[in-house]
């Protein structure tokens, strides 16, 4: 079993890896709208997790991505 300090390493890095992957996919095709490649993540996420941990701990996740998004909204007003 992978320490808590390993599993945040290899989360940093995978988020490293997909935010270059998807900047990458964007700027080479920049006719596809941000919407249709934040569709496209949010179904693979869903997936995924659905595959890997099932409905409940999917829909938990799903939660903490809602409040996730609150948080973040409310700093970037709190910043303007």
């Amino acid at each position: 079993m992978k320490t808590a300090e390993e599993l945040q390493h290899v989360a940093g890095l995978l988020r490293s890896q997909c935010l270059d992957t998807i900047t990458s996919f964007a700027c080479n095709h920049p006719d596809i709208p941000a919407q249709a490649v934040m569709i496209s993540l949010g179904e693979l996420l869903i997936q995924f997790s659905v595959s890997q941990v099932g409905k409940a701990h999917t829909l938990h996740l799903l939660t903490s991505l809602q409040e996730a998004v609150h948080h973040f909204n409310d700093q970037i007003v709190s910043q303007h």
